[in-house]
């Protein structure tokens, strides 16, 4: 048997094999069990013994706190044990961030879906922020489904998972939101600050689970942040819930103050106009 050592919290390690055109990780090779872990303040070793004939090329796994590839061949670890010490070891030879396909363990099934599902929009986003000159961290959705799915513990993959889909939407139905404001005779004066028929709209996006977006309109700008939302609730028009949520084989539903709800998909033109004219509705209200 070799024993196998990963470490878990700050500065984590994971180690992972080849097996055919998958990477596994350690604890779903056969006839690997765990056998002990050790507390080391905010990390923990977690100690595996791994039949020797199941040994393969690999990979090493490093978060800190986005993974980082390191590749390891068998010949060079048959007969020894792959302790942190060897994870350490100038012998690692760092590998670019792949889009490796991790062995599923079940659970990361359907929100895998959906992230693939609406990982295409990054492109559009990209194009929007680059027109609309907005001030938005675009995700990176190959570098984003590694990070989800090279974490060995299938909750944590389910997790990352649904939390970079939720953004990665947000971002999408926001750039739309800006549009039908600008559609409207709305100029953009910064990023997420319009101006029209002499008041003020402001966009907070706070991309969480709950409301996502929320817009305000105002007779001069309030330089309103989440913290101090709640003072300005007589100015705000819209609150807007992007939860991604499969709807059969149909899209993703987008809530308005939990009433109006849309189905938005880059190619539902017809529901995009629908949204955008409510968004403009509601914004009417307040010129």
């Amino acid at each position: 048997m070799i024993t196998v050592e990963e470490i878990y919290g700050e500065d984590s390690w994971f180690t992972y094999f080849v097996r055919g055109n998958e990477v596994v990780h350690v604890s779903q090779i056969g006839g690997a069990r765990k056998v002990g872990s050790i507390s080391l303040g905010n990390r923990s070793v977690v100690i595996w013994e791994v039949p020797e004939n199941e040994i393969t090329n690999g990979y090493y796994v490093n978060y800190n706190p986005k993974p980082r590839l390191f590749r390891f061949t068998r010949p060079n670890i048959l007969g020894r044990d792959l302790t942190f010490d060897l994870m350490l070891s100038k012998t690692l030879t760092p590998s670019p961030l792949l889009q490796l396909r991790p062995r599923l363990f079940g659970i990361e099934r359907m929100p895998l879906f959906t992230f693939r599902r609406i990982a295409p929009l990054e492109e559009e986003i990209k194009s929007s922020v680059q027109k609309l000159r907005l001030r938005l961290p675009i995700i990176n959705t190959v570098e984003a489904e590694v990070d989800a799915m090279l974490r060995p513990i299938p909750q944590e993959r389910v997790r990352v998972l649904n939390s970079y889909s939720e953004e990665i939407y947000s971002q999408w139905v926001l750039t739309k939101v800006i549009e039908a404001i600008i559609e409207m005779g709305g100029k953009l004066i910064d990023s997420f600050v319009l101006s029209i028929d002499s008041k003020i709209v402001e966009i907070l996006y706070h991309p969480n689970p709950g409301i996502d977006i929320h817009v305000l309109v105002s007779d001069k700008r309030e330089y309103i942040n989440i913290n101090n939302i709640q003072n300005y609730k007589n100015k705000e028009v819209l609150q807007i819930d992007t939860g991604v949520r499969t709807v059969g084989k149909v899209g993703i539903t987008v809530s308005f103050e939990g009433n109006a709800q849309f189905v938005l998909t880059p190619r539902n033109l017809e529901e995009i106009k629908k949204f955008k004219e409510e968004v403009r509705n509601e914004i009417r209200k307040k010129l």
